[in-house]
């Protein structure tokens, strides 16, 4: 596959492996790209033990890409990872982890690394395969899943701390001021952010009528960075059909922006809405807590000016206080 030949050039993301271009094949799409000019991702290097997974926190700078990509029928992760794997090996790397879904540890192991949010990046728990390799201080992570024909890969390359662009990093926008909500911060350090504090009618996905901080301050990061733009993403647990909850999670998006448009004064052409059911969770959907955490509306920058963050490790943060 062009797309696995591709992925194995991914090793120079960071210019420090060699200086050579992206091939990427016919149809292929790149959903997401950020670069961290320091960082810390973590690095997965055995499966799920039982009681966690054993990671290592590495850090330097973070390169990640996320590409869709459409498959032959009948097309498997393996399909994708295979070709990298024996390039990688071809180049010196050496693998330190290559699992396969059940392997791995499941839902376990997929909730315990860093991966980009939907609808960027989508994983299938019964179809993903990863991997993660070493070559003298650079890592390489690979995370890739098939679904309904169409392949999601996400690639993380992490070197050496750049000293000069660590320098040159700018700060504006990288600390919240003193009491602001924790969308601020997420938003500045990580390019997304739960809104936590919203509240639906109880079984609707109309807004509660009250102020919420949390779009006040999506707001005022839209107005800090005039090229910024946002999408919102509407999510729901696993009780239900799969169309009902689609139509929730993405009416309740709907919802937050009709709200910032109408109160807060954002461009429509800024926000977008989507909903992804229960296609992204936080928590398992097993017990009442888990399915709490995974009812959410969350905010992802799609796209910054220049001093803009971007996305690239995605934190839990807190429940919010509505019921589906």
């Amino acid at each position: 596959m062009r797309l696995a030949a591709a992925l194995a050039l991914l090793a120079s993301l960071a210019g420090r492996a060699g200086a050579v271009d992206l091939v990427l094949p016919a149809g292929a799409e790149r959903t997401h790209a950020a670069t961290v000019p320091l960082a810390t991702h973590r690095v997965a290097v055995a499966p799920f033990d039982g009681e966690t997974v054993p990671r290592r926190a590495v850090e330097g700078v973070v390169t990640r890409q996320v590409w869709r990509a459409p498959l032959p029928p009948g097309g498997t992760p393996l399909m994708v990872v295979a070709p990298l794997r024996e390039a990688l090996a071809a180049d010196g790397w050496r693998v330190a982890l290559d699992c396969e879904a059940r392997a791995c540890g499941g839902f376990d192991f997929r909730f315990a690394v860093d991966v980009t949010p939907a609808p960027a990046m989508f994983v299938d728990l019964n179809a993903f395969r990863y991997l993660s390799a070493v070559k003298d201080d650079a890592w390489l992570t690979v995370l890739a899943s098939v679904s309904a024909g169409v392949a999601y890969v996400q690639a993380t390359h992490v070197g050496p701390p750049d000293e000069d662009a660590v320098a040159a990093a700018p700060t504006g926008r990288a600390a919240a001021p003193a009491g602001a909500p924790a969308v601020a911060a997420d938003l500045a350090a990580r390019g997304r952010a739960i809104l936590s504090d919203l509240t639906f009618a109880p079984g609707g996905t109309a807004l509660t009528t009250r102020d919420y901080a949390s779009l006040a301050m999506v707001a005022a990061f839209l107005r800090d960075d005039p090229d910024a733009t946002v999408a919102l993403v509407g999510h729901t647990d696993a009780e239900g059909g799969t169309e009902g909850n689609l139509a929730i999670s993405r009416r309740r998006a709907e919802a937050v922006r009709d709200r910032l448009i109408a109160e807060h004064g954002v461009d429509p052409a800024r926000v977008e809405a989507r909903g992804v059911a229960y296609f992204a969770p936080l928590a398992s959907n097993a017990d009442a807590a888990g399915r709490a955490l995974n009812r959410r509306v969350e905010v992802v920058v799609t796209s910054v000016g220049a001093t803009g963050a971007s996305p690239l490790a995605p934190d839990p943060g807190t429940p919010p206080p509505d019921s589906r």
